[in-house]
């Protein structure tokens, strides 16, 4: 289903940080029903292909900045190298081709990196309480390791995929959407110019691509997410214009 017209979003960052909070209450309170393995110190899947919003790295600065560990991150972006994200399209924008009967290159996603994330310590996450959902949907069923690859239920990557789409909505009005590093980099005075960084504007949600049994768990999340929001008109929209059940 498309949508007739862009959707509403709030403006101001406050608020979209506080929508975001309600996208992650909602999705933890979810998540809760996996046995998943995953513990502190296991960090198999913590690697340099996550990718985020620019509100998702507003908020991690704003978590660095309070802590006075400016210098520190930019010691850690200088062990990377700007531009990683090869990513031609956004999620919602593949989602759309998709939904519009498009053929689709998935490369058009970019590619793995399989390196280890820069911003883990001792195999943990030195930015755990600000990271972003990229890192927060990583899950498994199994401890995984090099050799071992994460097992999830096909719930659980749909559910993922859907709350990706509903954050990158979020970003829409001027955000914009790349590899969690690029991001970062053009966040900074970091030193490099913007040509060198691979930005992509965050597109609104054209749709969700559901199996017909996954629609009404959808639903009700998207419910719960509407009566979560400080910010209903906009999940009011999506669910009325996407899943009216």
């Amino acid at each position: 289903m498309m949508a007739r017209q862009h959707i509403h979003l709030p403006t101001g960052m406050d608020h979209k940080k506080e929508l975001l909070a309600a996208v992650y209450t909602v999705y933890f309170r979810w998540v809760e029903r996996f046995p998943l393995a995953c513990q502190k110190g296991c960090a198999a899947c913590c690697t340099g292909s996550v990718t985020m919003t620019s509100l998702e790295g507003e908020i991690i600065l704003g978590f660095i900045n309070k802590q006075n560990r400016k210098k520190w991150l930019l010691d850690k972006l200088a062990q990377t190298s700007p531009g990683k994200s090869k990513a031609a399209i956004t999620l919602n924008q593949y989602a759309a081709e998709c939904l519009q009967h498009q053929e689709v290159d998935e490369a058009a996603l970019g590619s793995w990196d399989f390196n280890p994330c820069v911003f883990l310590d001792e195999n943990t996450c030195s930015l755990y309480e600000a990271r972003p959902f990229g890192c927060r949907s990583f899950g498994s069923l199994v401890r995984c390791a090099a050799d071992r690859a994460a097992e999830m239920a096909p719930m659980h990557l749909t559910v993922n995929t859907v709350f990706t789409q509903v954050i990158e909505h979020i970003s829409s009005d001027g955000g914009y959407w790349s590899n969690m590093t690029d991001i970062l980099y053009s966040l900074t005075d970091s030193g490099f110019q913007a040509e060198n960084i691979n930005l992509l504007p965050a597109r609104p949600v054209p749709g969700f691509l559901l199996e017909s049994h996954e629609v009404q768990e959808i639903h009700d999340l998207l419910q719960q997410l509407r009566e979560q929001s400080p910010a209903k008109g906009v999940l009011s929209d999506l669910i009325d214009k996407f899943m009216p059940i």
